[in-house]
């Protein structure tokens, strides 16, 4: 909700070069990557869901890509430290450009405007790079937070004997 907000309200303030970075992408990925496929698939479903409501054009297309997104980055990676910063560097650089590609392809291909060498390098590059950038700060926090989060349900769980 809270990366709706800002990339809904302050996305003409952050913006370079026409390029606007994708916090939902870089979110969807923290949480795959530190709470596994499940938990983010719900959180790419729901989030692409609330875009889909207020800006999209088709409903459920945004939900659809951020579900997969989420799915894709937190099955295969279990085994990996979560403490390491270059695999959801790695993974929000691939997400973005499979979000993006998917999305020419489903909005703009079938139109007939087959022009995606332009779109590559005008916003597919460009917002890999600026979410590169921005997924170190964001997924510390966010890894933080989730350690917190962890020490919390331990304490609370109850104990089987």
């Amino acid at each position: 909700m809270l990366s709706f907000v800002l990339q809904s309200t302050t996305s003409e303030y952050i913006e370079i070069l026409g390029v606007v970075p994708n916090l939902t992408i870089i979110i969807i990925v923290s949480f795959a990557v530190l709470r596994l496929e499940v938990e983010g698939a719900i959180v790419g479903f729901f989030a692409g869901l609330l875009q889909d409501l207020f800006f999209g054009n088709v409903i459920g297309l945004n939900a659809f890509l951020y579900m997969l997104i989420g799915y894709m980055c937190g099955k295969p990676f279990k085994d990996f430290y979560k403490e390491n910063y270059l695999l959801p560097v790695f993974l929000v650089s691939g997400g973005t450009f499979f979000y993006n590609f998917s999305y020419y392809i489903l909005n703009f291909f079938f139109r007939g405007r087959i022009v995606f060498l332009q779109y590559l390098r005008l916003i597919i590059l460009p917002e890999i790079f600026y979410n590169i950038i921005l997924t170190l700060p964001i997924y510390g926090i966010i890894y933080f937070i989730n350690t917190k989060l962890e020490r919390y349900e331990k304490r609370t769980r109850p104990v089987n004997s």
